[in-house]
C-alpha cells in the first residue's frame, strides 16, 4: 500500500494579522460591582461571617461527600457530555475506569469547603487544575489555605484569596500538609505528585483538584476602642 503526498495549499499562505477582540461579557464584573455599590446598605446588617480569617490560615473542612454513578450520568447528560469514559460500562470498569466529569469534580470540591466560608456574597475562580481522576462513589473532602485577605473594600466587606484542594478517599486530619503544596504556582499533576511523594506520601494520588479563587463576604472584624 502506498500513498502520494499532496499539499492542500500548493502556494504560500501569508501570515494572518487578524486579531479577535475579547468578549466584553467574559471580563464583566457587573454583579461584583453591584455588591460593592450596596456596601452601605449592608453596614446596618449583622455580619453572617462566623469565623474571622487571616492570611496563612489553614482550614480542614469536615464535610465529605460522594457522587454515585447514576447521579454522574444524569448530570453529564444534562450538560450534553458524550465521552465514553462517563457512560460506557461495557467497555470501562465503573470503579476504576469511569470518570466523574470535571464540572462535578469542581462542584464537589467547593461544596465540601463552602460551609466554612459562610456567608460568601461573590466568588471568582482564578485558576482550576484537575490533578487526578475521580471515580463514582469516591468520597471527596477538602482543605483550604488563605493566601491573602484584602480589607480595602467599601463598608464592612473583605476579599479573601483562597486555595482549596480537593482530596479523594483520604483522611487528612493530623497530616502535616506541606507549605509548598499550598503555595506553588505549578499545580499540574507531575509537580503535585512530586511534592506529595517527598513531603506528604499520604496524599499521593489522592488530590483531585487545586482551586484558586477570590471570595467577597461580610467581614468578621470587631472594632477596637483605645482608651
Amino acid at each position: 500500500m502506498s500513498a502520494e503526498k499532496r499539499l492542500l495549499f500548493e502556494f504560500p499562505v501569508p501570515q494572518s494579522n487578524v486579531v479577535v477582540p475579547p468578549d466584553a461579557s467574559e471580563s464583566s464584573q457587573l454583579f461584583r460591582d453591584h455588591i460593592l455599590s450596596k456596601s452601605n446598605v449592608m453596614n446596618g446588617m449583622e455580619s453572617h461571617s462566623l469565623t474571622p480569617l487571616s492570611a496563612g490560615s489553614l482550614i480542614l473542612h469536615t464535610l465529605a461527600r460522594s457522587i454515585t454513578f447514576a447521579q454522574s450520568q444524569q448530570l453529564a447528560s444534562l450538560a450534553r457530555l458524550t465521552h465514553g469514559r462517563h457512560f460506557d460500562v461495557r467497555k470501562y470498569d465503573v470503579k476504576t475506569e469511569i470518570y466523574v466529569p470535571a464540572g462535578l469534580v469542581l462542584g464537589l470540591t467547593l461544596s465540601a469547603s463552602n460551609r466554612d466560608f459562610h456567608e460568601s456574597l461573590h466568588e471568582e475562580l482564578v485558576n482550576v487544575s484537575y490533578v487526578h481522576h475521580l471515580h463514582p462513589c469516591d468520597v471527596v473532602g477538602a482543605f483550604s489555605y488563605i493566601t491573602d485577605v484584602d480589607e480595602n473594600l467599601p463598608g464592612e466587606l473583605e476579599s479573601i484569596s483562597v486555595r482549596t484542594i480537593g482530596v479523594k478517599n483520604s483522611d487528612f486530619e493530623g497530616v502535616d500538609i506541606p507549605m509548598e503544596l499550598l503555595t506553588t504556582e505549578r499545580t499540574y499533576t507531575k509537580n503535585v505528585d512530586r511534592i506529595c511523594k517527598s513531603l506528604c506520601p499520604k496524599l499521593t494520588n489522592a488530590i483531585i483538584a487545586v482551586v484558586d479563587r477570590k471570595i467577597i463576604r461580610q467581614s468578621n472584624r470587631r472594632a477596637v476602642f483605645l482608651l
